[in-house]
């Protein structure tokens, strides 16, 4: 029995140490790692930087603190006061280089280097009056970085541990808060949906099967900005996951300035769905400037999943 505990850890210990080596980077000429890897293997503790840097984590929170330091790591970003540099303050909340504060439940390293670090949504330096319609909000992110610049934004996640986690990430940054619209909504047609439960409520889609859905309402972008009373939109920007094909049918879209799709074909069913599917309708909405690109470091062709941005 010993033994099997003694060859349990030593496996937990090289897959933590080809974690870490992955993660190392040299940032200002200096190796920036954990000095005690080892420290995953427990319930609870103190992760030590090279830098210098102390981070506490427990059994609750051991698998976001985890995830920040990882990112903290590969992005070569770090703690501390200067200019570029991020925060872990109290209670688990997370301060960006920007000033916009998040709590760490849920951390996603990808999505957070998207918006925060890459920064794959601006559009403007200066958005006040501006209004701005955003699908798939995850945990408020994408809202909070729109609204730092000025912007009126109106969210719709269905996802309800997002959705959950939005609300309160929105409280913690009370200035903004107010130019923010927030409902548990899916994008596309009105309807309702049985919305599928994932543990990666960051890569929910309608077209994932699930242990168990919840029922959530579906709604056009034409009655949203009917509802909502919106008459001059701005800017849509989705991340709906698969979703974006049922929106793209809606002329309505052709009333903003700007869009932003990411797109995820290789989701369809229907092989006709794809990214010429998508152009072909923006062209006969007026969205003549078109550009592509990859948003993040998924192994996926542009042809089936990418970001579109476009303007008339």
């Amino acid at each position: 029995m010993f033994n099997k505990f003694i060859k349990a850890k030593d496996k937990a210990f090289r897959i933590l140490y080809r974690e870490i080596t992955i993660a190392m980077r040299m940032v200002d000429g200096e190796k920036y790692t954990i000095k005690n890897p080892w420290i995953k293997l427990f319930g609870k503790g103190t992760i030590k930087l090279t830098d210098g840097t102390l981070i506490n984590f427990n059994k609750s929170n051991k698998k976001d603190i985890f995830n920040f330091v990882y990112f903290l790591l590969s992005e070569g970003i770090k703690l501390g006061d200067k200019p570029g540099n991020w925060k872990l303050l109290k209670n688990n909340i997370i301060q960006t280089h920007q000033g916009l504060k998040f709590y760490i439940q849920n951390f996603s390293q990808d999505i957070i280097s998207e918006t925060f670090l890459k920064q794959i949504h601006f559009s403007s330096h200066d958005l006040a009056h501006k209004i701005i319609v955003t699908g798939g909000a995850f945990i408020g992110d994408t809202l909070l970085y729109y609204a730092y610049f000025g912007a009126k934004v109106y969210g719709f996640e269905p996802d309800p541990k997002s959705f959950e986690l939005a609300q309160k990430n929105i409280k913690l940054n009370p200035r903004l808060s107010k130019n923010i619209v927030l409902r548990r909504y899916a994008l596309g047609k009105d309807e309702v949906v049985n919305f599928p439960i994932s543990k990666n409520s960051g890569g929910s889609s309608i077209f994932n099967k699930s242990y168990a859905y919840v029922e959530t309402q579906s709604k056009s972008i034409k009655t949203l900005l009917r509802e909502m009373k919106i008459s001059r939109p701005y800017l849509l920007d989705i991340d709906i996951k698969g979703s974006e094909f049922d929106v793209i049918e809606d002329r309505a879209i052709s009333k903003f300035k700007l869009i932003r799709i990411e797109y995820s074909s290789y989701l369809m069913k229907d092989k006709s769905k794809d990214l010429n599917y998508i152009l072909e309708k923006l062209d006969k909405y007026g969205f003549r400037k078109v550009i592509i690109f990859k948003h993040n470091q998924l192994k996926f062709d542009l042809s089936i999943h990418g970001t579109i941005y476009a303007s008339k």
